[in-house]
């Protein structure tokens, strides 16, 4: 079975074999196309419909994909529809409808707008190409005015301040000096509240208050003003404690969770001063605040200023905490940066105000790459520089996490790397202190540049719309015309910027899109705010669907856990009802649920969606099949009132739900009255200057005034009112030759592969380029998906396990063990079956629910033991490969058949992996996600070229999920590896991977 997608063969499957239709139902076929009567299932639309008694080949589907209208009649073509008589041919679903034709208002533009950033990025800025332009054209770095505001809380008389207005005013100096190179500027707004019930009390940074009094001691919330974290960082004695109950006074040495915090005593304002006793977290009049209290109560408006809060930590070394620009909160009161007012504004101090503003505008720490991931086989591991891993800057070399004014000594071994050199510990988004940091460097200011047109608009006076940050595209030609296409301005906006109107939220079509602003359940929230439904409100924020978040709503949350939890209980569940800032006449519901328990599965989990309508009647969508990993999507299309919420019922008190949109109808009212930003084309040579000044409402322009073989440039502009955004990067193009999506291979241009198209997805990108696993073939190019469809190809022999089995490179020598001992085994699981080279015939599987004797053929897992078991003892199992040559590891090699993911979790599972040497030394190689999409796991030894070469015997492998099944182990080594000759190398004479 093959699939296509846009002409691209996109996955094949072996598993399907013979004839589609038994011989018994050869006679009677039904055929149901877009869903069953209920709308479910629902995805789009079909235009055309073909139906064929052969296979088509891919240059056949490519072929028919051109025909518009009906195909010429062929003897195997049994069926095809365009739709013309519908009622002729199909019959009517089960309730007597027909299935209706509809028009459907799909854009007719050429060009695919969606630009997907690296495995490792967030947004557009991350792009490779958008931040290439923002690299390279000095016009998208013109100078850009940001406001910022401090809030400085006073006693009600308006005295003793949180910082002093010196404080102020230096720090405001520092960030003027630090920025003014990379043409940002600030300006500053001090917001002085008065207000001494805020001003006395202590307020965190990042303590959890639910911790506080929760039995074990969190270094976090450990302060003088929370008790000692509720005492729990405290060691207790009981005597003193009966004499002194209920005295009227506040005895401190009372005062904590163990005894009720003196039964209440000290959290009673009549007794006590309750800012310096009241350390009870449930107690309104409690001695301190989590700082999103403090945003709470102070409520500023996040669009129009950065804000800037100051909270203690209780770690003095937490110094300052940043929004990101792709958090929700990035423009609500709830954003903004928090510092330390000991880290601000004070010499010596200056610079953490400096590297949190990195962080609100895209930066991260410069030590991402290294000490920032979650395994050694993380995609954003940084071996080298570069705008996909890492810190996402090609000019910052890799380095770990340190606070030193130099280059670390060789220390902790991180994946494998012991040394780094040239890092950029002088850089702001490094750890080192004030006297050692002092620049950012050109592609950091490119991203935070690409981040204030992306995001922050609206902190910057000035009204000029965001420029397109991509080159307009060529999309036809003729012999005397050529089409360009662009995209959309970089902030994705389509209508001027209006204060206090939907405009923002409009798309082409005068479609609204909206996310929830209001969230609400009457389902308790855990006192964390974690799973609470605020959760809920804004764009989906899950990096990992199918995985528990805190970044989602769940019933689970308000679960006390001294209590039985109360489950959802039947027939209704519980229920997250979300209000839309804007009620509107809907056309489709798109809901994120991205975690459901496997009790559920998919099914069930959401017994009921309720739209709530303006009119008072509320309108149920019934039971909604859900998968974690797909947003579902309902049609709403009869609806036909105005909506301004929903409720989502469910019985499963682990369903998580990351966010909901609704999508207006075209042409919503709300959405009437906004100004459609214009686009204006400039050429070199200049268009004549009745077409040159032609503003454009659509996103495309057809030149006819071409000389053959002229060069032409053409930039696109955005207009909004009288204000002209930056002009876009160049096209350039020949008149009478090539362009990326003529059919034709120009590899002088950097193409390498055109499918007439400007498409991304379909194995050649819409910049003519391969696209990740897919092979292009032919002129214009046919692509197809080629890992793992059972063809070995001479190009994949290096790369597809699936395909080829295991390649060893030239210059290396594979070995396989020759000996194991392992943790658990008995007759059903002995360990000595993963001894020499693996069954090349096991696949890998993934989300097992056992394994049965089938498996402990070719492979090792732990049997004695149940999935259960192990997650309730935690066990550690382990392996332990040995090998008859002693070698120089270049790397190890672990073939899975199973890689430890249990059908109804979504936890992935990680190795441990260690290399013990003749001398009984071991030498760790971290850890590693296991996947089977990644099978088998090889992973590189690096050797630190100051030390004498070990010689590996020994292969340790450890791992805690009894759902590991291992078939080979192996060491690889160099063919002909002489450690003599290469000791006698100069330093510059070996390779270095940090100056390539």
């Amino acid at each position: 079975m093959k699939l296509y997608v846009n002409g691209a063969q996109v996955a094949t499957s072996g598993e399907q074999v013979g004839g589609i239709f038994s011989v018994l139902t050869q006679k009677c076929k039904v055929l149901m196309l877009g869903g069953s009567a209920l709308d479910h299932n629902y995805r789009g639309y079909i235009e055309h419909f073909s139906l064929w008694k052969v296979a088509r080949t891919q240059r056949e589907i490519l072929s028919d994909m051109e025909v518009h209208g009906l195909h010429t009649p062929l003897p195997q073509l049994l069926l095809q529809e365009n739709w013309d008589t519908v009622k002729r041919t199909w019959s009517p679903m089960k309730d007597g409808n027909s299935p209706r034709v509809e028009f459907s208002n799909a854009p007719s533009f050429l060009l695919d707008t969606n630009l997907e950033p690296p495995l490792c990025g967030q947004t557009l800025c991350d792009n490779t190409e958008v931040m290439a332009s923002y690299n390279q054209l000095p016009s998208f770095r013109q100078p850009k005015v940001v406001r910022y505001r401090v809030v400085n809380l006073y006693d009600d008389s308006g005295e003793n301040p949180t910082v002093s207005r010196e404080q102020v005013d230096f720090q405001h100096r520092q960030l003027a000096e630090s920025f003014k190179h990379y043409n940002i500027s600030w300006e500053l707004e001090v917001l002085e509240v008065s207000n001494s019930s805020l001003r006395h009390r202590l307020i965190l940074a990042n303590c959890d208050i639910s911790k506080i009094g929760d039995e074990n001691c969190d270094p976090e919330c450990n302060h003088t003003l929370t008790g000692h974290d509720g005492g729990d960082c405290r060691h207790l004695r009981h005597p003193t404690f009966m004499k002194k109950q209920q005295n009227g006074v506040c005895d401190m040495d009372c005062n904590y969770e163990r005894f009720n915090f003196d039964s209440g005593e000290c959290c009673d304002p009549e007794i006590t001063d309750v800012t310096k006793t009241c350390f009870d977290p449930d107690s309104p009049h409690r001695a301190y605040l989590d700082v999103n209290e403090l945003k709470n109560i102070l409520r500023l408006d996040g669009s129009t200023h950065l804000n800037i809060f100051f909270a203690n930590s209780s770690e003095e070394e937490l110094a300052g905490v940043a929004t990101w620009p792709w958090d929700k909160e990035a423009l609500m009161h709830l954003g903004g940066i928090v510092l330390n007012p000991s880290f601000y504004g004070l010499p010596g101090h200056t610079h953490t105000m400096i590297h949190e503003i990195g962080h609100s505008l895209g930066l991260y720490h410069i030590f991402r790459g290294i000490s920032e991931i979650q395994s050694c086989s993380d995609p954003c591991m940084e071996t080298e520089p570069s705008f996909e891993t890492g810190d996402l800057c090609n000019d910052t070399n890799p380095a770990p996490k340190h606070k030193f004014c130099g280059d670390p000594g060789p220390g902790n071994d991180t994946c494998g790397f012991h040394s780094f050199f040239n890092t950029p510990y002088n850089n702001f988004m490094s750890y080192a202190d004030d006297d050692c940091t002092d620049s950012f460097t050109p592609n950091q200011v490119a991203r935070m540049h690409c981040y204030l047109d992306l995001v922050y608009q609206s902190w910057q006076p000035s009204r000029k719309p965001a420029p397109v940050a991509l080159a307009p595209q060529v999309v036809g030609h003729t012999t005397d015309s050529v089409t360009l296409e662009w995209f959309p301005p970089i902030d994705g906006h389509f209508f001027e910027r209006e204060l206090g109107s939907a405009c923002d939220l409009c798309l082409e079509g005068r479609i609204l899109v909206q996310y929830a602003f209001n969230a609400s359940s009457p389902m308790p929230c855990g006192p964390s705010g974690h799973w609470s439904p605020r959760e809920a409100e804004g764009h989906p924020d899950v990096e990992q669907p199918c995985k528990s978040s805190v970044r989602t709503w769940s019933p689970n949350s308000a679960v006390n856990p001294h209590t039985v939890p109360p489950a959802c209980p039947e027939p209704q569940g519980c229920y997250l009802e979300l209000e839309f800032r804007y009620p509107l006449v809907p056309e489709s519901l798109t809901v994120w649920v991205t975690f459901v328990s496997s009790d559920w599965d998919s099914s069930g989990a959401v017994n009921d969606i309720k739209l709530l309508t303006v009119s008072g009647k509320n309108i149920s969508l019934g039971p909604q099949n859900i998968f974690c990993d797909v947003p579902l999507t309902i049609r709403l299309q009869d609806v036909g009132e105005e909506v301004y919420g929903i409720q989502i019922y469910t019985l499963d008190e682990h369903l998580e739900i990351d966010a909901a949109m609704l999508t207006s109808i075209a042409d919503t009212p709300l959405c009437l009255e906004c100004k459609p930003l214009q686009y204006k084309v400039v050429r070199d040579p200049p268009l004549q200057a009745d077409v040159a000044s032609i503003l454009h409402l659509n996103r495309r322009f057809l030149d006819m005034d071409l000389k053959l073989g002229s060069v032409y440039q053409y930039r696109v502009i955005t207009i909004s009112g009288t204000e002209e955004s930056e002009p876009s990067p160049a096209a350039i193009y020949i008149h009478g030759s090539g362009y990326c999506g003529d059919g034709i291979i120009q590899k002088d241009k950097g193409e390498e592969c055109d499918d007439m198209n400007k498409i991304n997805g379909d194995g050649c990108s819409l910049f003519c380029r391969q696209e990740v696993s897919f092979n292009c073939i032919d002129e214009p190019s046919r692509c197809y998906f080629h890992d793992g469809d059972g063809v070995c190809e001479e190009f994949e022999q290096k790369t597809s396990i699936k395909d080829c089995g295991v390649y060893t490179p030239q210059g290396f020598l594979d070995q396989w063990a020759s000996n194991a001992s392992v943790s658990h085994q008995d007759q059903q699981c002995p360990g000595w079956v993963i001894i020499g080279q693996p069954a090349a015939s096991q696949v890998c599987r993934t989300k097992v629910i056992d394994l049965s004797e089938g498996i402990s053929q070719h492979a090792w897992y732990p049997c004695i033991i149940s999935y259960l078991d192990s997650q309730m003892t935690q066990t550690t199992f382990w392996l332990r490969a040995y090998f008859s040559q002693p070698m120089v590891a270049a790397a190890v090699i672990i073939h899975l058949v199973t890689d430890g993911t249990y059908y109804g979790d979504q936890k992935q599972e990680f190795v441990s992996v260690q290399l013990l040497d003749t001398k009984d030394q071991s030498h760790d190689l971290g850890l590693h996600v296991l996947s089977c999409r990644n099978n088998p796991l090889i992973i590189p030894v690096v050797h630190d070229l100051s030390q004498p070469f070990y010689h590996s015997q020994a292969v340790r492998v450890s791992f805690s999920s009894p759902l590991v099944a291992i078939s080979g182990v192996a060491l690889r080594s160099f063919d002909n590896f002489d450690p003599v000759t290469l000791s006698s190398c100069q330093r510059g004479e070996t390779y270095s991977p940090a100056e390539q």
